[in-house]
């Protein structure tokens, strides 16, 4: 049995996706730049798979924006 999606991983992972296409960077793009397949990046930007905290880190620099910006609002 799986665990549920989070509400903090949907939002964080809905935040890099829009930040991404504002950049008009193809999650390819994204992955190359911090590490990661395409099909991880896909899966962050839809809130399946977690975010380590290093790894929020590496979007952050990646996206030209902060940690705090990506974090910010996800928990109700």
């Amino acid at each position: 049995m799986s665990k549920p999606i989070e509400s903090c991983h949907i939002g964080v992972g809905l935040r890099i996706r829009i930040i991404r296409e504002a950049l008009d960077m193809t999650q390819g793009d994204l992955a190359k730049r911090v590490g990661l397949t395409r099909v991880s990046v896909t899966n962050i930007e839809i809130g399946r798979q977690r975010l380590l905290l290093h790894t929020v880190e590496q979007f952050a620099k990646a996206l030209g924006t902060t940690p705090k910006n990506l974090l910010k609002g996800i928990w109700l």
